[in-house]
């Protein structure tokens, strides 16, 4: 019979991102039967961390600088899957934050907006990144963006039920030129965004497109309307810090950085159900390419669909997207094809079809060319994110 090992978890499951990570943790312990989980409270059970008793090793949130004290005497390894401080010894496995505000940006740009905003906590280390690549990448779409920094300074709040908004967002919101499309870096804060909104009779998407990030669907769902937000591989991030505890726990040295995950897409919803987009030929030329991404559509039967010249409609476009039509098909059948390899377990070739390519062979061409790996690797990063979606 194997010698069982305890294994402390110190993470709070109030957040969907925690959530999952503690269903990637569960994934991966199926292969560990010797590990048995305690479960461990910052605070109320630090005496757990201490003395004969304590887990050998330990996946934890480190999140508050309560639980670093906790854990400053602690010498057993440590994986830590939260984001929120800088400057910390523990390793460290977690989201690619940077790329979640390019995304982000994408995404808004997408909805042919002019105008951009980012509202978010100052101080946490994941929203700060998050902000500078979104802003990184609307500036490089020669475009600028109106950031808020009036925000009250509050210690985190793992349980989610503190809401930190003061008043001067209501008046940095007035004054946007509208539409504008804001990025808050997580869903909790998205809520309080839209909520301010109707407070002040702004509409959204039509003033405000709002995104957020986690996917929360208990947050998203509240959001009125329902909020779009980027896609964490979550579960991924906790198969992975299980992982890494495991070699640390066999001797390995920790590593020099965090190991980061990328998101894996955005759960579009009402929130940024908008084209702020004058020219209405290009308007339906863009609604004719996303409702028909299943398909493996051509410039030329998007210009059967719009009765304009092809040179007309592409020079319109590139003025209001800052691409061209092919462009637009190709991002599209990309997107399309990323969320089915991220959520279903469709077999590659049925799955090149569905997302719109003409066969896998293109598909890969496409992947290899924009994200760097093929579609294969693509879903082998987001599996566990999927949580074995079937088809």
């Amino acid at each position: 019979m194997l010698k069982p090992i305890q294994i402390g978890l110190m993470v709070a499951h109030s957040f969907a991102y925690y959530r999952g990570v503690l269903r990637g943790i569960g994934h991966y312990a199926q292969t560990r039967p010797d590990w048995q989980f305690v479960s461990i409270v910052a605070g109320r059970e630090a005496a757990q961390l201490r003395g004969r008793h304590r887990p050998l090793g330990l996946i934890a949130s480190v999140n508050t600088q309560q639980v670093v004290r906790a854990l400053s005497s602690w010498r057993r390894p440590l994986v830590n899957v939260c984001g929120l401080l800088p400057g910390l010894r523990f390793p460290r496995v977690g989201v690619d934050d940077a790329r979640v505000g390019r995304l982000a940006a994408a995404h808004l740009l997408e909805c042919g907006l002019k105008h951009f905003g980012f509202v978010g906590p100052p101080g946490y280390l994941y929203a700060a990144l998050r902000q500078e690549g979104y802003c990184q990448a609307i500036r490089e779409a020669g475009r600028t963006v109106a950031t808020y920094g009036g925000l009250t300074n509050r210690p985190f709040d793992p349980t989610g039920q503190g809401w930190y908004l003061d008043r001067g967002v209501k008046r940095w919101l007035r004054a946007l030129p509208k539409p504008v499309g804001v990025f808050v870096p997580d869903d909790e804060w998205g809520v309080q965004v839209a909520e301010v909104c109707r407070q002040v009779g702004l509409h959204v998407p039509e003033d405000v497109a709002l995104l957020g990030v986690d996917d929360d669907d208990l947050y998203c769902e509240l959001a009125r309307p329902p909020l779009s937000s980027v896609i964490l591989a979550s579960e991924r991030i906790g198969s992975e810090a299980a992982a890494l505890l495991d070699r640390l726990l066999a001797g390995a040295k920790p590593p020099e950085g965090p190991i980061l995950i990328p998101p894996i897409g955005v759960a579009a919803r009402g929130s940024t159900e908008v084209l702020a987009i004058q020219d209405r030929d290009v308007v339906q030329a863009i609604r004719f390419i996303r409702e028909q991404a299943h398909l493996p559509l051509r410039v030329t039967d998007v210009l059967r669909e719009v009765p304009v010249g092809r040179r007309t409609l592409e020079r319109r476009c590139h003025k209001v997207l800052g691409w061209g039509l092919g462009e637009e098909i190709r991002r599209v059948h990309l997107e399309r094809a990323r969320h089915l390899l991220a959520s279903t377990n469709l077999p590659m070739k049925t799955l090149a079809h569905r997302a719109g390519f003409s066969d896998f062979r293109q598909m890969a061409v496409v992947f290899r060319r924009e994200l760097g790996m093929p579609p294969t690797a693509f879903r082998h990063q987001t599996r566990a994110a999927a949580g074995g979606v079937a088809p």
